[in-house]
């Protein structure tokens, strides 16, 4: 039952807000958690439906946003 409850945590995180929401790929990501979590446990899956607006994809004053550089 451990590798059911890292995959439950890992949803949590993957399904909060900023992260599933952010693109398509986080998205896919996230359902693709959900289902595994089904599959697993032998229920429906209840996938989330995509945004109006990606979060990548949103502008502040006509300007794209641009994800942060990394620093070392």
């Amino acid at each position: 039952m451990k590798g059911i409850e890292a995959l439950r945590e890992q949803i949590k995180i993957q399904c909060s807000d900023g992260n599933w929401n952010y693109d398509p790929y986080m998205h896919g990501m996230a359902n693709g958690l959900i289902c595994a979590l089904a599959t697993i446990e032998g229920t429906e899956p209840e996938y989330l439906n995509p945004p109006e607006t990606w979060l990548c994809d949103r502008k502040i004053d006509n300007k794209e946003i641009q994800p942060t550089e990394k620093s070392d």
